[in-house]
């Protein structure tokens, strides 16, 4: 006798919903630098804050000079900015934090008194507060500063000079650096914001002749780096309207309202394809741009495709392909450790399949002791990422060993 079960809609929807998201949450690896990354992957500046007696005498001298020259010229005389920033690099040199970023402060308020708000005189002033937050490991002002200095240089909009960019890209990457290690809960309308004004700088740039062949990798991979950050990230929502209209909220307006992240998510192995395409056709002959769009492809798991091109690739540079490699490789993903706690080395070795999976993985912490075991979830994450394989004379796919020297923020 045959048995036959009827699903109401409801039930048939649920079951979708379960089975979509399963597919999603199997087929999304963890990208690599989340939360583990090369040992080198970013230099910390080093900033000791110890300084001897006389340092700091000579900082509280030249202090004492100064609000004196202010009594006598008064607060907003033009030439005191450059005074500011003299005695703030002095207590900078003695270690004296609070003192140099109340100078620096004080050099921009007075620059942009004496030039306007937009004023070129506020960039050197800028940039040692920056550097004075990156040695201070301070996030929140950093990223103010940033996003202050891009807004000065034009905020993106051509015609573009060198500091616009740079400030651009330094803008664009701290704000990155702030979304890794946060829940995106609340903050969609922010990250559409930032992902449409990337977008569009990268465009711009990549299609201007006058700095594309300096610049649009810069700027591709940085906006790689946002895609990458988005799959990790987001979990893929049905697109069916009786859901939308029984669960939707503020962050999930209709498409006709704003474009939402889970439409943006649903286009990204599209969109990756575009920038890092549109990379390869300004540079044909750049291996990291060949890489970087055959990685994104291996990261979909469109193999073909992709060892077609790491092929081209590994006959321009045919050393870094006789090992195989973490994705992504091409740009890497990690944080930026000026505003991390102190990272801890962990060596990991394995076999990479010539399929890319890991197999035989081993870990050790060089720093403490041959029976510690670094925490689970860092042994996850190595076990979830995505490899590419080596390859044999630029041809085939091969099985190899793998060693890395990495680091995890714990």
């Amino acid at each position: 006798m045959s048995i036959r079960f009827s699903l109401n809609p409801l039930t048939y929807l649920l079951v979708l919903v379960c089975l979509h998201v399963y597919v999603a949450s199997a087929d999304t690896p963890v990208p690599f630098g989340l939360p583990v990354q090369y040992r080198d992957a970013e230099p910390v500046l080093g900033f000791d804050g110890g300084r001897d007696v006389s340092e700091l005498a000579s900082v509280y001298q030249a202090q004492a000079r100064l609000e004196e020259t202010e009594r006598r010229l008064g607060p907003y005389h033009p030439s005191l900015a450059g005074e500011f920033v003299q005695v703030a690099q002095l207590a900078m040199d003695a270690g004296n934090v609070g003192l140099a970023a109340s100078l620096y402060n004080a050099a921009l308020h007075n620059a942009r008194v004496n030039n306007g708000l937009y004023g070129d005189q506020q960039l050197p002033i800028l940039r040692g507060l920056l550097d004075l937050y990156l040695l201070t490991g301070d996030r929140d002002g950093f990223e103010a500063r940033a996003a202050y200095q891009f807004r000065l240089l034009g905020s993106g909009l051509p015609p573009f000079e060198e500091g616009e960019l740079r400030a651009t890209l330094e803008f664009f990457d701290v704000s990155l650096d702030a979304l890794m290690g946060v829940s995106w809960e609340g903050r969609g309308r922010e990250l559409l914001v930032l992902h449409t004004r990337f977008e569009s700088m990268a465009e711009a740039v990549c299609a201007d002749a006058s700095v594309n062949l300096a610049w649009c990798e810069p700027f591709t991979f940085s906006l790689g780096r946002f895609y990458y950050l988005l799959e990790h990230k987001l979990d893929v929502f049905v697109d069916d309207p009786r859901f939308e209209r029984t669960f939707s909220g503020p962050e999930w307006e209709s498409l006709d309202r704003e474009p939402r992240l889970e439409a943006l998510q649903r286009r990204l192995f599209n969109k990756g394809e575009t920038v890092f395409e549109r990379l390869l056709e300004v540079n044909p002959d750049s291996s990291g741009a060949l890489s970087a769009l055959a990685d994104w492809h291996w990261f979909y798991r469109k193999r073909d495709e992709a060892t077609s091109l790491y092929r081209r690739a590994c006959r321009l540079s045919p050393d870094r392909f006789t090992q195989a490699a973490p994705l992504p490789e091409y740009p890497r993903l990690a944080f930026n450790r000026a505003f991390q706690e102190p990272v801890i080395p962990l060596d990991v070795s394995l076999t990479v399949t010539e399929r890319g999976k890991p197999a035989d993985m081993n870990f050790s912490l060089p720093a403490a002791g041959a029976d510690v075991d670094p925490p689970g979830r860092v042994r996850r994450s190595m076990r979830s990422m995505v490899y590419r394989p080596a390859f044999v004379a630029c041809s085939e796919p091969v099985e190899r060993e793998l060693k890395l020297e990495l680091a995890y923020i714990d």
